[in-house]
């Protein structure tokens, strides 16, 4: 029991790394769509520039790894797909790793 509950921890923190980014870009797309519909530069803002740094490590992996005919302002739109990606991928992975100790689902998330 100890194997899985330490396997979960593991990848509940990168369930909860991979939450906080996707939140943050969906944040800063609203922040980004409410600043400008009030005529004010997105960049000047200091809640927007807190969440953009938030997700600026995996905007700047997306960036490193996309061709360079991808505009920057797509930049951040194809890091979110792929976190939500990898996000889906994670919870299967949680699920799998339940259903292979014998758990439901319900029963795994209660191990500590």
């Amino acid at each position: 029991m100890q194997e899985l509950a330490s396997t979960l921890f593991a990848w509940r923190l990168v369930k909860l790394v991979l939450e906080v980014c996707l939140l943050a870009l969906a944040g800063q797309g609203i922040a980004s769509l409410l600043i400008r519909a009030s005529g004010a530069d997105p960049q000047q803002n200091f809640f927007h520039r807190v969440l953009r740094a938030v997700s600026s490590p995996f905007t700047w992996i997306v960036r490193r790894i996309t061709p360079p005919f991808i505009a920057d302002r797509h930049v951040p739109l194809a890091t979110f797909a792929l976190l939500a990606v990898a996000y889906a991928a994670v919870l299967f992975t949680i699920a799998d790793t339940c259903i292979r100790h014998g758990l439901t689902v319900a029963e795994c998330m209660e191990v500590r």
